[in-house]
């Protein structure tokens, strides 16, 4: 996703938040992406403009047919905030109407091509609402990783900005006989080795890189910059961490291993290509007698 300009800067500038959990400042005015690929990611707004566009470099990414390279802007000119289109192609509408430039109240919504972003100066009700329908709509509520539908959403635009000049690396892994702990000891003790597991992957995962939970007891972490080799590294240090700590449910500790399918994007390799490539790896794994890493 698009990132600050500065990472270690403490001035003012575009803030890319990656979803809306965990520490946030709601009193901030922001932009929110409340329809398409990119639910849930917003932007806080200051005194730099905010570029929003099909573009990587664009501070606010959409990355869809339907888009422009560089839609339109938004930026503050002393207290108010504007927008302004950018000579696009399929216009940019304000609450459904048609604007070349105009002032934004809060609570309104911008149609970007076949996306909605809502424009909020602060804590409001309706801030809050739309916060509270993003996190259901986006969450897995168990693990808190993101669902499968948004998790593809993010691993196609992470495809798309790595091309041939960065390396992807796909981890998919898998519970092993997770269905022999649901069995013995019901769905309520599965969930919390679910939950205890989730733990783990993201103490071993770089914070910011997308974590997906695809469907029951499968996961997959996106991870950025990172050859083939260094992912395996970090597969292989995940897969140790998971077999070495039981998951304490209920007085007793289970024991649970985890096999894991590691792949890296190959040229121009698209988000499915990368995933046929990881979930190969991921059922060798498993043919190969589980609780090991393959890649």
């Amino acid at each position: 996703m698009p990132q600050s300009k500065d990472q270690n800067s403490n001035t003012d500038r575009a803030t890319v938040l990656e979803s809306t959990r965990g520490e946030r400042d709601e009193h901030v005015p922001r932009v929110i992406v409340v329809s398409g690929m990119m639910l849930g990611l917003q932007v806080e707004l200051g005194e730099t403009a905010v570029t929003i566009g099909r573009a990587s470099e664009c501070e606010l990414t959409l990355p869809h047919p339907s888009v422009s390279r560089q839609h339109c802007r938004i930026w503050r000119e002393g207290g108010r905030y504007l927008v302004e289109d950018l000579g696009s192609t399929n216009r940019t509408y304000l609450n459904g109407k048609v604007v070349e430039r105009a002032e934004l109240s809060d609570g309104d919504q911008i149609s970007i091509g076949s996306n909605a972003i809502k424009f909020f100066l602060g804590a409001s009700v309706e801030a809050r609402y739309h916060h509270e329908l993003i996190d259901l709509a986006i969450y897995d509520s168990l693990t808190g990783f993101f669902n499968r539908r948004h998790f593809r959403g993010l691993l196609d635009e992470e495809a798309e900005k790595a091309g041939r000049s960065k390396p992807l690396a796909l981890m998919m892994m898998d519970l092993d006989h997770f269905k022999r702990i649901n069995d013995r000891h019901g769905h309520l003790v599965g969930d919390q080795v679910l939950a205890g597991i989730a733990r783990v992957i993201r103490g071993h995962v770089a914070a910011g890189a997308p974590i997906g939970r695809l469907g029951g007891e499968e996961f997959a972490v996106a991870l950025r910059a990172t050859t083939l080799q260094a992912a395996a590294a970090i597969a292989e240090t995940l897969r140790a961490a998971v077999e070495e700590r039981a998951i304490d449910v209920r007085e007793q500790c289970l024991p649970v291993t985890l096999s894991i399918g590691v792949a890296e994007s190959r040229g121009e390799a698209s988000a499915a290509e990368l995933l046929r490539l990881a979930d190969a790896q991921l059922y060798r794994a498993k043919q190969e007698g589980r609780n090991r890493v393959c890649s």
